[in-house]
């Protein structure tokens, strides 16, 4: 008997770059899934988070008195 596994669609983790299968937990939102883990899921929101500048030091407002 074959393995049933074998032509599942695949896509590329937009986080670490590796291919990821489909699984019948995303059966209902395939579309919208992007990351391949949690993990490349959190370091993507890490990063997006450090690239937009702080508003504090990006006024760098002198000390009030």
């Amino acid at each position: 008997m074959a393995h049933k596994k074998l032509n599942l669609p695949e896509k590329m983790c937009q986080q670490c770059k590796r291919p990821f299968a489909w699984r019948k937990k995303w059966l209902r939102c395939w579309e919208e899934v992007k990351y391949c883990s949690d993990a490349c899921r959190r370091k993507s929101k890490q990063k997006n988070q450090s690239a937009t500048p702080n508003l504090c030091q990006a006024g760098q407002v002198e000390d009030e008195f």
